[in-house]
């Protein structure tokens, strides 16, 4: 039985708003005692992290074992370039190869054996799908292949589609990267991009995309990640990220499009935060802007001291008790919409790639070379 939330201590309270990574494929004594004293409200897992089927769920078993409240338990598993599962199950279709092949039919199978795999794996959250509209800008913003499509009817009918499979099947999705990033020159993971968008703009194409997942019910959106790119539309040139942005993540998000769900800061230590904000100061204003859980996926010092420097700003009086609770209250109700894992099987586990294969097969033999673009 886990334990209350009302029941751990503050550090504890303010480990429930953190995303952690892990640093290997086991989780060794350094690991054990990250998860034991963060008591991280989420864990998400790389590609350095799974070495094979058993492997992967005997550490996400014991993820939950030292976790005193379930945590989320996710990974970036898109497809196409971002394809954390390759060699443990085969090539995952792209979004943009399956908008190719004009066929929803095979956006929802995808979904459908993308939550299949995950669940024998035992994760409960899968970090997709990307709901950015892509702009005919050929730049490289590290969105290639990532997107379903230049407009937003297309992304709405593939991304729902897919979402619809994946949580019909017990896997808890989460649209990316709010309120959209498709049409920027520069990688987030290294720069801070600028979307230069008229609000206008923004609402009938980018916008539309997420309102249209957060009102239908088989494809509603239990999470949302916040963009590390700037929007004038929203803030001036102020050059504030939208993840860190009161403007976008409360006002927007939250009140007019009166989304409910929980509101995930994408990773603190990509280089469009390192190179615009101290990493701590970061940490605060990404929860004073609202989001309810921050990604730090990588260095476990940073980790700790998200965790040291919320305690601080609660203790301080920065972030209200309230506030913190708000979020808190958020993340269980979405933990309580997860599924439990599959028990592992081998035979489980071939029989879901063997789908897997046939519909990169059925991609394939679909798409066709035309540009689904403006």
């Amino acid at each position: 039985m886990t334990t209350p939330t009302r029941m751990f201590s503050l550090e504890q309270k303010v480990g429930q708003l953190l995303f952690i990574g892990l640093p290997g494929p086991t989780l060794d004594a350094e690991a054990q005692q990250l998860v034991k004293s963060i008591q991280p409200g989420g864990v998400i897992l790389f590609a350095r992290n799974l070495e094979s089927p058993q492997q992967t769920a005997e550490l996400t078993a014991d993820i939950r074992r030292f976790s005193r409240v379930m945590p989320l338990i996710s990974i970036d598993q898109e497809g196409g370039r971002v394809d954390r599962l390759r060699h443990l199950a085969g090539p995952m279709p792209s979004a943009k190869q399956i908008s190719l092949a004009d066929d929803a039919k095979l956006a929802f199978e995808l979904g459908v054996v993308t939550a299949d795999l995950l669940r024998l794996l035992g994760f409960n959250m899968n970090f997709a799908p990307v709901l950015d509209i892509e702009a005919a800008n050929d730049q490289p913003n590290g969105l290639e292949e990532r997107c379903w499509g230049g407009q937003a009817m297309t992304v709405i009918r593939f991304a729902g589609t897919y979402l619809e499979g994946l949580q019909n099947h017990g896997i808890l999705g989460c649209g990316k990267h709010f309120p959209g990033l498709g049409d920027t020159a520069v990688d987030s993971h290294h720069a801070l991009p600028t979307v230069n968008r008229s609000e206008k703009q923004l609402l009938a194409e980018d916008l539309r995309v997420y309102a249209d997942l957060f009102s239908t019910l088989y494809t509603r959106v239990p999470a949302v990640m916040t963009a590390h790119a700037s929007y004038p539309a929203f803030d001036g040139h102020s050059g504030i990220p939208a993840s860190l942005s009161r403007n976008v993540v409360t006002d927007l998000l939250r009140k007019r499009m009166e989304f409910s769900g929980i509101a995930i800061c994408d990773d603190l230590e990509m280089g469009a935060i390192q190179k615009t904000v101290e990493f701590s100061e970061a940490v605060v204003r990404a929860v004073e802007a609202g989001n309810d859980m921050l990604l730090v996926c990588s260095r476990p010092d940073l980790m700790q001291e998200a965790q040291t420097t919320l305690v601080r700003a609660v203790e301080t009086g920065r972030i209200p008790r309230s506030r913190l609770e708000v979020s808190i209250d958020r993340i269980a109700k979405v933990k309580a919409m997860a599924m439990a894992p599959y028990p592992y099987s081998a035979e489980a586990f071939r029989r879901a790639t063997e789908r897997l294969a046939a519909i990169h097969r059925a991609v394939m033999e679909s798409a066709t070379p035309q540009e689904s673009l403006p």
